[in-house]
């Protein structure tokens, strides 16, 4: 008896399998008939979207072409663009906005305007990748008409918004944004300070005052100061030495008091060799680094001997930047004495001479 239960559970047990078997097998034919039908169906409405897109193509070059040779009045294309069509029409601009300057770029500019507020209305959508893209196109079909639109989206709740308006404003070179923008940089403390420093300086020499008191501010966050510094460096403002000494003798943060020594080994002049000459003995090896950097731009022979012994660094980058701020304050004789010799920094020598040699 007790052999027939085990045979029956053991067929019990073999049909459960079965039918767990049989039952994903179903599910898995499912999935794939499902995926099957998807792709056809987003196959089929690429299909549609392609022809819909050549039709209207079709339809708006000859206008586009008859406005740019003066033909045709831009307010003559609103007939040939039905109401469901005016975002497809704005996008069809876009692709022009960019080939053209001077005349051609305001007639496309013209032709656009009609219907940017349909396109503006999206900035109440939810989806944060529309209102990017709404705020960029009207960036260049209506910088000037939505200026303002352009600027309150720096607050947008999504960053990629924000990043889309703030690169907008930088781009347009126009100097009466900048103050909205630089009140808002902290907001953008997590981008990559290198882009932050190139958007900046594309504004233009125009925003090098602002920028200065933004550096020059110790309430401000050290990363924004940090960013000034870098924009004030590539735009060459030599006013800034000054304040950027002071960022030196009385700041401890690494980030900023790297961006000030980039920035006085650029525009600084000898009188501020004091607190670099301090910084080239930090514990830090980035700022000791950067101010031995800075050393061989601004330094005397005075500091001959302190970049020499930089050379000595355990930090391979400090000894390559005292190498070279050596060569750079007018130690090639040091360099070339360490070369004859075979002392240990003979190689670091010969490179930062080939260095010299090849510039």
């Amino acid at each position: 008896m007790a052999a027939l239960r085990e045979i029956l559970s053991d067929l019990v047990l073999q049909d459960r399998i079965f039918l767990l078997l049989g039952i994903t097998i179903a599910i898995l034919l499912v999935l794939i008939v499902f995926f099957a039908f998807l792709t056809i169906a987003l196959r089929l409405r690429n299909i549609r979207k392609a022809g819909l897109w050549q039709s209207l193509e079709a339809r708006w070059e000859p206008l586009i072409l008859d406005v740019m040779t003066g033909e045709r009045s831009p307010d003559d294309t609103r007939q040939f663009v039905a109401a469901h069509e005016a975002l497809y029409f704005v996008d069809y601009l876009l692709r022009f906005a960019n080939r053209f300057r001077g005349r051609e770029a305001a007639v496309i500019t013209e032709l656009a305007r009609p219907y940017l507020p349909r396109l503006a209305a999206r900035l109440d959508e939810a989806d944060p990748s529309r209102r990017a893209r709404a705020i960029r196109t009207l960036s260049i079909l209506g910088r000037e008409e939505y200026a303002d639109v352009i600027v309150a989206a720096l607050d947008d709740p999504s960053p990629l918004v924000a990043m889309i308006a703030a690169r907008a404003l930088a781009n347009q070179d126009q100097p009466q944004h900048a103050a909205a923008l630089l009140a808002r940089l902290d907001r953008f403390d997590t981008w990559s300070l290198n882009y932050l420093v190139s958007m900046l300086s594309a504004m233009g020499p125009a925003v090098a005052p602002q920028l200065r008191r933004i550096l020059g501010d110790t309430q401000a966050p050290p990363q924004t100061r940090a960013v000034a510094a870098g924009a004030l460096r590539e735009l060459r403002d030599y006013e800034s030495g000054q304040i950027a000494a002071r960022v030196l003798e009385t700041e401890t943060e690494r980030e900023l008091l790297a961006a000030a020594l980039r920035l006085v080994g650029d525009v600084g002049s000898p009188e501020f060799l004091g607190p670099i000459r301090r910084l080239a003995r930090t514990d830090d090896p980035v700022v000791r680094g950067l101010a031995l950097r800075a050393l061989g731009r601004l330094g005397t022979d005075d500091d001959l001997l302190l970049l020499r012994q930089g050379m000595e660094d355990q930090s391979q980058w400090v000894a390559l930047h005292a190498a070279r701020g050596l060569r750079q304050a007018g130690g090639n004789h040091l360099l070339e004495e360490l070369v004859i010799t075979g002392h240990s920094k003979s190689d670091l020598a010969r490179q930062v001479l080939a260095e010299g040699n090849s510039s």
